[in-house]
């Protein structure tokens, strides 16, 4: 991962220096590697790109992609010049206003990627078997994406989205399936809505918050994604409300943090544990974490675990059926359990320190 960042940092260092500016007029012969200024209809397809496909010169302005394709050659750049950037489908760097929409980007180190924007769009987008992101965005605020794809962003590296050191972005009715890593990836970020997405079969968690404090995950389904269907580590003051998670390797866990609340989740048929709070082995885990109203069923393992080293959490009206060991396994001293059922679990129904 620690590659992947620099990666990222790399290319907004490369678009603070460039300087291109194709000035052009809509659908005006549109060409791999152009910089646009004005708004922009596609009227074509453009292929095996050897670099970048079109990237973003000016503010307030619209690339249309009208339903068309735009694609590299799937070979990586080997020597991008320090002041350029290198292999990435659309994008831009400090911009502000910008509208991308209605198309497919593919076949890039990256697909679709801002830098320094603000309220900016992307809709409609399918943005997949790139190496590294379908979306990348980082450092940026106020953006949408919305009604828009990344999936099958391959082996050893590929995410669906990944958002780094943003505020106030709404990532909402998307889907991310396939990818190597995460579905969605969210580093160092704050106040961001994710809502109504689907991530499926993604080999890593399907949403994962990382230093991410504020948040809100609502209302989103994951289906059996590799690692834990929504994982925050760490994080703090984070809702995850609303969701529907089946036959991925956990639940929901809250690793380490502040008040962070898990309430009215639906989880089904995990290989391993349904909720769990903490680490176990590293000895780590979150303080004031609220778990209400959540609904397990069928866990491989325990309903809910709560690791010893996690404290005060607070586990309230919450169910477990038919977990494979008990419904809820609490190793802290310091829990606190009222109205919670467990009900045909293959081992305790409660096991308590």
């Amino acid at each position: 991962m620690h590659r992947l960042l620099s990666l990222i940092a790399a290319l907004a260092t490369c678009a603070l220096s460039t300087s291109i500016a194709l000035g052009q007029g809509p659908g005006a012969g549109i060409a791999c590697g152009d910089t646009i200024t004005a708004d922009t209809t596609l009227d074509r397809d453009l292929t095996d790109c050897p670099s970048n496909g079109i990237l973003i010169g000016a503010d307030d302005i619209t690339l249309d992609l009208n339903g068309h394709t735009i694609s590299g050659d799937g070979k990586p750049v080997r020597r991008c010049p320090r002041d350029q950037i290198c292999d990435l489908g659309v994008g831009y760097d400090d911009h502000t206003g910008v509208t991308i929409r209605d198309g497919s980007v593919r076949g890039f180190g990256i697909g679709v990627g801002v830098f320094r924007g603000r309220n900016d769009r992307f809709v409609k987008l399918d943005s997949s078997r790139n190496q590294f992101f379908g979306f990348v965005i980082g450092g940026s605020s106020r953006i949408v994406v919305r009604d828009s794809s990344g999936h099958d962003n391959p082996r050893p590296d590929g995410d669906g989205l990944g958002l780094f050191t943003s505020h106030d972005v709404r990532i909402v009715h998307n889907t991310f399936k396939h990818n190597a890593q995460p579905g969605m990836h969210i580093e160092d970020s704050t106040r961001t809505l994710v809502k109504g997405n689907l991530v499926s079969h993604n080999g890593d968690a399907g949403i994962m918050l990382q230093a991410a404090d504020h948040n809100q995950v609502r209302g989103n389904r994951s289906v059996r994604d590799g690692g834990t269907g929504i994982i925050v580590a760490p994080g703090s003051r984070n809702v995850i409300a609303g969701n529907r998670i089946s036959g991925s390797g956990e639940g929901i866990a809250v690793e380490e943090g502040r008040r962070n609340r898990v309430v009215r989740n639906v989880i089904a048929h995990t290989r391993k544990s349904g909720i769990r709070l903490g680490i176990g082995d590293p000895p780590i885990g979150g303080t004031g974490t609220l778990v209400r109203g959540n609904l397990v069923v069928s866990a491989g393992r325990d309903g809910f675990l709560v690791a010893k080293n996690d404290h005060r959490a607070l586990l309230q009206g919450n169910t477990a059926r038919r977990s494979g060991d008990d419904g809820f396994d609490i190793n802290s001293t310091t829990a606190r359990l009222f109205g919670n059922r467990s009900l045909g679990s293959a081992d305790f129904a409660f096991e308590l320190p």
